[in-house]
């Protein structure tokens, strides 16, 4: 996890969260660490989102072109 901490605060726009967040997926998909270092590493220009969409696509699931439908929850609404 240290190789991967070092490679993200390495991406030219990193910040703080972004490093915590990446990490935090690692940490719960351990299975692809591997992969995500070799990413970074085969993508040297990758900014913090192209990292970020990467996490998402390969680690969560996530499909950009069909995004999950967005639930609004009673917190979500303006107190008047």
């Amino acid at each position: 996890m240290e190789e991967l901490k070092k490679l993200l605060e390495n991406v030219s726009d990193s910040y703080p969260g972004f490093v915590r967040g990446v990490m935090g997926e690692a940490r719960d998909c351990p299975e692809k660490l591997d992969e995500l270092k070799e990413y970074i590493k085969e993508n040297p220009d990758a900014s913090s989102s192209d990292i970020g969409e990467w996490t998402g696509i390969n680690m969560l699931g996530l499909d950009p072109d069909n995004p999950p439908e967005l639930i609004l929850t009673d917190d979500d609404e303006d107190e008047e």
